[in-house]
């Protein structure tokens, strides 16, 4: 493994455990503040695969092994969406949390890349390997789970907790 490689490694590593931290707790439901993180990856990501691949020497198996982990890292990150929770703080305010059960599904999420990329590197297609496509598929996990996050928000019958009388 390269340095560069590790260093990649350590960085979506780190960012997937404060991805996890941060989806297992009550958080304000916030569409501007959560579509923030999933914009953020997909831009380095565009710019860091962009800048690290001959775009001109895609194969076919590249884009259809790219289209394939895209749609594989939304449709992860929707059931995500799905598995989420809402609740009501004390001023009624609307709070979600993903919870460690659909933390549990970036354990696919990882073994789905990794198989990727056995497939990918045996067969020659060597540019799904850079670190800015990882950081775009986990971007669009994240755009995933907030668009479901969303729609689920407008419809949410959640009522705050009733007030205790003393």
């Amino acid at each position: 493994m390269t340095s560069q490689n590790t260093a990649t490694a350590v960085l979506v590593l780190a960012v997937l455990g404060w991805i996890i931290y941060q989806q297992n707790q009550w958080r304000l439901f916030d569409p501007v503040r959560m579509w923030r993180l999933p914009v953020i990856l997909g831009l380095i990501g565009v710019i860091g695969a962009c800048t690290s691949t001959d775009l001109g020497a895609l194969r076919t198996l590249d884009i259809a092994l790219l289209v394939f982990e895209g749609v594989l890292s939304l449709a992860i990150g929707a059931v995500m969406g799905v598995m989420s929770r809402f609740r009501r703080d004390e001023v009624g305010a609307l709070l979600v949390r993903t919870g460690a059960a659909a933390s549990a599904l970036w354990l696919v999420s990882i073994a789905v890349r990794v198989g990727v990329d056995v497939i990918a590197v045996g067969y020659g297609a060597t540019s799904l390997t850079s670190s800015g496509l990882i950081l775009l598929l986990l971007g669009l996990n994240r755009a995933g789970r907030i668009a479901v996050i969303s729609a689920r928000a407008e419809k949410s019958t959640v009522a705050p907790p009733m007030s205790r009388a003393h």
